[in-house]
């Protein structure tokens, strides 16, 4: 892909959030959506090499916050921020929504891996490993402060494990972006944070491709033991949801086709 084809690309990202995005509920119309994609757009531009996401990924996790009803409690919360280019985009959300973003991460990388993981569409390990998608934490503050809200975002440093058996009791998300990627730190992030998800509100995963971590969502012992409830499935389980138009094609024929995947799955809790 080239660099023509990939700025193409970004830009129908851009127009798609602009012209279909949600934010009524907010006074967040076209005019507003164009600012909020415009930030989105450069702070990927910027951060590009330290992101885990793609600009499509990050505008609809943007949108899927604008799109929850403006009476939903509680705040939005990330599980494994790695340099914070999402956290850029989440935080942009957070300020029109009026509420407040919390980060949750080691700051070390990843953990020792427990258990293997393997693409869903061709079988292939997934090369996770200790201390990998390592972002310190004074690395993530400056390119929120740089590009986002620093000022409505807080941070909560350990491992998932750690941290969120000893949160407040009484703490509500409206949306949580989990991009924690191993199966054990999923698990965590969904035994803990889950009955912390208002009722309506979006669990985003960045997962949707890795077999494993999506069997979670499917396997009923795991949700009846821990939740008392059916497993919810997951929206885009396979290929991840549609939030990326890809480049010219490999003959660079000035066609453009669009990648209809992401790394993305949703589920909302009802």
């Amino acid at each position: 892909m080239g660099k023509l084809g990939r700025f193409v690309a970004r830009l129908v990202c851009l127009k798609r959030f602009v012209l279909k995005g949600n934010g009524g509920a907010y006074n967040v119309h076209r005019a507003e959506r164009l600012a909020i994609g415009l930030r989105v757009f450069r702070a990927h531009r910027a951060l590009r090499q330290q992101s885990a996401s793609t600009l499509g990924e990050q505008l609809f996790l943007v949108n899927a916050i604008l799109a929850l009803p403006k009476d939903t409690p509680g705040e939005i919360a990330e599980f494994g921020c790695f340099k914070g280019a999402s956290s850029v985009a989440l935080s942009i959300a957070a300020k029109h929504t009026n509420r407040k973003l919390l980060v949750f991460d080691s700051f070390e990388g990843l953990p020792e891996p427990e258990h293997s993981v393997s693409n869903i569409h061709d079988g292939k390990t997934v090369g996770y490993e200790k201390g990998a998608y390592k972002g310190t934490l004074d690395e993530v503050r400056q390119n929120i402060t740089q590009h986002g809200e620093i000022g409505i975002t807080s941070f909560v440093v350990g491992f998932f494990n750690e941290t969120l058996s000893v949160r407040p009791a009484h703490e509500k998300y409206c949306a949580i972006f989990e991009d924690a990627d191993l199966v054990s730190s999923v698990r965590d992030v969904l035994t803990y944070a889950w009955p912390k998800l208002a009722a309506n509100g979006v669990f985003l995963c960045h997962e949707a491709r890795d077999l494993e971590v999506v069997q979670l969502f499917y396997d009923k012992h795991f949700w009846q033991s821990e939740f008392n409830s059916a497993a919810p499935g997951l929206v885009g389980a396979g290929f991840g949801v549609p939030t990326d138009a890809g480049a010219f094609n490999d003959r660079n024929q000035a066609q453009l086709v669009f990648n209809y995947g992401s790394h993305l799955g949703y589920v909302y809790k009802s």
